[in-house]
């Protein structure tokens, strides 16, 4: 069963996950480590995954801060008047962005399919595959470097008294 697997790996009880996963439990940051390991997932996509619009922005607000955002008024393609948000240190992004462009690229081949059945399924596959990468997010060593530039980064600033994190 495979269930017994992920129990198995997570070192928690069948009744114990049951319970994290109806809400009626909140899993120990060490369990949710586990859990996230054994589901070879990013911590945060099990301890953050629901929350609201006023969450969201305090989570854009704090990006904001520590990484120097700066707001700017845009439209999109269609004209529709937007805000836009510009990171000047967040040099993680860039991964990020480079992933995104190729998931936009796979859309628009999923697009030119003809058949419809077939055309649909390419675009979900296409949208897991890009969920999956944030999901697993850093899943390459040219992630790994970016984070250790960022990590380089925010030590200078911290170091120069800059970082807007540390208001000392």
């Amino acid at each position: 069963m495979p269930g017994s697997i992920w129990i198995f790996l997570c070192c928690a009880s069948e009744a114990y996950i049951r319970a994290y996963e109806s809400g009626r439990r909140n899993p120990k940051q060490k369990s949710l480590e586990a859990l996230a390991q054994a589901l070879a997932v990013n911590v945060e996509v099990l301890s953050n995954s629901d929350f609201d619009g006023v969450k969201a922005m305090h989570r854009l607000f704090q990006v904001f801060r520590q990484y120097s955002g700066d707001l700017f008024e845009c439209q999109d393609k269609d004209g529709t008047d937007m805000v836009g948000i510009r990171f000047g240190t967040l040099t993680l992004m860039r991964s990020w962005m480079e992933r995104y462009k190729e998931y936009t690229e796979e859309v628009e081949q999923c697009n030119s399919i003809k058949d419809i059945k077939q055309r649909g399924e390419a675009l979900l596959a296409a949208e897991a595959k890009f969920n999956w990468w944030m999901d697993t997010y850093p899943d390459s060593d040219s992630d790994l470097f970016g984070q250790e530039i960022q990590r380089k980064h925010d030590q200078f600033m911290d170091q120069l008294g800059l970082n807007p994190k540390d208001p000392e």
